[in-house]
């Protein structure tokens, strides 16, 4: 009995003080920290009618997975006009830049995650369709992601010229 209980105890004193780095080795080998389902309503606040304005929207909607549940909050500016871009594939032919792209996440335990995307990314379309895929740095973080860093990546597309937007969103925290 005693041999069972000082094998039990060093095994979590090798657990706690030995391998510190255990999370950082599952993440690393098992996918991101972060790994959610989103679907988000996307509506107009503004748009400048000169082609070389900027549109304004804001997103609101939920996000699902890993590690729970959230609601998401986003602000977004891109560049009014959808000019043929390089960097949209064939069937969504025009694309927009992101001037400006700011979301944050609220989990029911009250924790805050948030980011922002590096300017000069593209929304692209069709006129119908439009997908994105946006990627920077975690900005911030409150309760169990306190001073966490990463970066963070969504592949997003709305299929008809609704507003309801759905992709994956991930982290990897550093």
């Amino acid at each position: 009995m005693k041999l069972g209980i000082f094998v039990a105890l060093t095994a979590l004193a090798l657990a706690v003080f030995a391998v510190p780095d255990a999370h950082a080795w599952w993440g690393h080998h098992h996918g991101p920290d972060v790994k959610q389902q989103l679907f988000v309503q996307i509506i107009s606040i503004n748009v400048d009618e000169d082609p070389a304005g900027n549109s304004t929207s804001v997103a609101s909607g939920i996000a699902k997975g890993q590690p729970g549940r959230a609601d998401v909050s986003a602000v977004l500016v891109f560049k009014t006009a959808f000019v043929p871009d390089e960097d949209c594939p064939d069937e969504l032919p025009l694309g927009a830049e992101v001037v400006r792209f700011e979301w944050g996440e609220v989990y029911s335990d009250g924790s805050l995650l948030s980011g922002f995307a590096d300017a000069g990314q593209v929304f692209c379309t069709d006129g119908t369709r439009t997908a994105a895929e946006l990627t920077g740095p975690v900005s911030g973080g409150t309760g169990r992601f306190e001073g966490r860093t990463g970066t963070w990546s969504t592949v997003a597309s709305s299929p008809t010229t609704n507003t309801n937007t759905t992709g994956t969103f991930t982290v990897d925290f550093d």
